[in-house]
């Protein structure tokens, strides 16, 4: 009897510790995050995912990149508690940017996703909308102008695309790209997905605002992407290149670094500095832990 009593006291203080280091954690990572949007470009290879976080803590997830490893930096990055996002963006159907949200539509709660809902014949894009349906998560196809608010003064405007592909089978389906500009106070990141020149001279002429601090860059850096036009418009401070290491392609092409540095853009990758973590207080940004001024 008496053993038993031992027992029970000391499951009951070691259930008192760890509620108070749970309550000590939550404090201290809500601290952290306090009065600062999060951007993280993760290193997860040749593809896209880039996970934002504003001071309130809603979640945006943009892209999922070519396979599960999102997982892992998602795991890395959220409190352990956390298994929900509230909104995933997917900005097309290609596999390097899509297969990594099967994965994370399979293990999250997710709020609503976000796509053009264009038709594209790879199989996982089946499989997504299998998930989604099965899982009851409603699925938005935004219009230009549209404004996703993430709270804590932290905005999504869409910019793209620039006409109803629902059902329709683009050409090239970079030309149905998701193309948003995220906002925090004064300051701004353009995350153009895969967009080509042909959507980068679409968006300067149809009158949308591109001037943005940060440029995701389109489409890895390819030569088919940022164009000298585009790139004066937007006249980014930063940039960044989601790329994988020794990729196949060829990516980022040596004409996009020379023109983002005759711009005098600061440039960051995937493939050389791992994973980027861009903070913004609203009014200057922190790239991995060092200080940018505007």
């Amino acid at each position: 009897m008496q053993r038993s009593r031992n027992n029970l006291r000391w499951y009951f203080l070691g259930v008192l510790a760890f509620v108070s280091v749970f309550i000590w954690y939550a404090v201290f990572y809500a601290e952290a995050h306090r009065r600062l949007l999060s951007v993280h470009f993760f290193d997860i290879g040749q593809g896209d995912a880039i996970f934002v976080e504003a001071p309130n803590g809603n979640q945006i997830l943009v892209d999922g990149g070519p396979d599960n490893t999102v997982l892992a930096k998602l795991g890395e990055t959220m409190p352990f508690w956390d298994r929900s996002i509230d909104v995933l963006v997917l900005s097309h159907p290609h596999a390097d940017h899509l297969d990594g949200l099967v994965e994370v539509v399979k293990r999250y709660d997710v709020g609503v996703v976000i796509e053009s809902g264009a038709n594209h014949t790879i199989p996982e894009y089946a499989e997504w909308h299998a998930l989604l349906r099965e899982k009851n998560i409603p699925v938005v196809i935004p219009k230009v102008g549209e404004r996703i608010d993430a709270g804590g003064g932290v905005a999504l405007d869409v910019l793209s695309p620039l006409e109803n592909f629902e059902g329709v089978s683009p050409k090239n389906i970079h030309d149905a790209n998701v193309v948003g500009r995220l906002m925090y106070a004064s300051t701004s990141v353009l995350l153009m997905g895969d967009a080509e020149e042909k959507l980068e001279y679409r968006l300067l002429y149809s009158g949308v605002f591109i001037d943005s601090d940060v440029l995701k860059v389109g489409h890895h850096g390819s030569k088919t992407s940022t164009s000298e036009e585009f790139l004066r418009a937007v006249s980014p401070e930063i940039a960044v290149i989601q790329v994988g290491r020794k990729n196949r392609y060829g990516h980022p092409y040596q004409g996009v670094l020379d023109r983002l540095a005759a711009f005098g853009v600061r440039i960051f990758r995937n493939d050389l500095d791992g994973d980027i973590l861009l903070q913004s207080d609203g009014v200057s940004f922190i790239v991995n832990n060092n200080v940018v001024n505007k």
